[in-house]
């Protein structure tokens, strides 16, 4: 079965999401927000297909010139999708909490 593939390119900021417990930046995880239009792009190509555990899309992830491959999360306070920023990606990138990022994303299911 083929899987379903879409790219996108869009701008964000590093955003501090803190855990719950009051650690300081110990704990604190770092996130950029996928826009409202393409993760309402991502949900419906999520549509009849299986879900993965809290509704994550595989996603392979590029700043700058480094690229991972990570997950986007459905954020259950906004109509969006979160995508975790890995601190050594932060690092080499030079990513400050607040920074503005341009980010390229490829999903599939």
């Amino acid at each position: 079965m083929k899987k379903a593939r879409r790219k996108f390119k869009f701008k964000s900021k590093v955003i501090v999401w803190k855990s719950g417990y009051d650690r300081g930046d110990k704990g604190a995880w770092r996130f950029a927000r996928v826009p409202e239009g393409i993760s309402a792009k991502i949900k419906e190509m999520q549509k009849g297909k299986l879900r993965r555990g809290w509704g994550a899309v595989y996603a392979k992830a590029k700043i700058g010139k480094s690229e991972w491959t990570t997950s986007v999360f459905p954020d259950r306070h906004s109509a969006t999708y979160i995508l975790p920023l890995k601190k050594q990606i932060r690092y080499e990138e030079n990513l400050y909490d607040g920074a503005d990022i341009k980010v390229s994303i490829e999903v599939w299911f």
